[in-house]
């Protein structure tokens, strides 16, 4: 009879385990990235402190450009403007404006900022960037290719275009220009009608220790019911 009861455990017994086990490692997993937010923190506190570099001081291969500050001087190509899609700022849904700016170290992708989107998707909001010679300053970020996005523009579109993400291979291909792998997003003073923010940590470091304690809290209780009701079972 006790060993039908321990087989008739066993599905219970092996869920609430596999439960547990998620639990944990999603509470782990928080304090890992609690722990990435407060390194990332503590980098973007020093080079806010340091003079802006050239672009060609940067390296990718050597370490983390992120949160860079750089300043140089380009000229932009207004004839390839590259509309962001889905970018909301204060509840308003609009576009990130970007566009190549031809250096003396290459070409770059520059973030110009964000503006609102009109009330029909059959039309772009019209931008006023800058022509000529000029020099820009701003922050370095670095794209990482969403999978689950998938980019719905052609190769051969005519410009002003609308992606649907940052993928600098796609972005090169497009151009035809061999931009660097990174964007500078501006952070010089406003223009026009273009809102500029840098945002590089959305969640501070707390939260994931809030979250992470949240799931080790959890799995605690599972572990609790779980012992409760196989016990009251065998009980029975």
């Amino acid at each position: 009879m006790k060993i039908n009861e321990m087989r008739s455990s066993l599905p219970t017994a092996a869920l609430v385990s596999v439960a547990i086990i998620c639990m944990i490692s999603l509470g782990f997993w928080q304090l890992d990235r609690m722990h990435q937010k407060e390194i990332r923190l503590a980098s973007i506190t020093q080079k806010s402190q340091e003079s802006a570099i050239s672009l060609k001081a940067l390296d990718p291969r050597r370490e983390d450009i992120r949160d860079y500050q750089v300043g140089f001087n380009g000229k932009v190509d207004t004839t390839q403007l590259l509309y962001l899609d889905n970018q909301v700022v204060n509840g308003r849904v609009g576009f990130d404006i970007l566009a190549p700016v031809v250096t003396n170290e290459g070409p770059v992708l520059v973030n110009f900022g964000w503006v609102e989107a009109p009330l029909s998707r059959e039309y772009l909001p019209d931008v006023s960037i800058q022509t000529g010679y000029r020099h820009f300053h701003g922050r370095v970020t670095v794209p990482q290719k969403n999978p689950v996005v998938r980019e719905t523009l052609s190769l051969d579109s005519a410009f002003p275009v609308i992606i649907q993400q940052i993928d600098m291979a796609f972005i090169r291909q497009l151009t035809g220009m061999n931009m660097a792998p990174f964007v500078v997003k501006l952070t010089t003073p406003t223009e026009g009608e273009f809102v500029r923010r840098w945002q590089p940590v959305v969640m501070p470091p707390q939260k994931h220790l809030g979250y992470a304690i949240q799931w080790f809290g959890l799995a605690m209780a599972a572990a609790m019911v779980g012992y409760f009701a196989l016990t009251s079972k065998h009980k029975r």
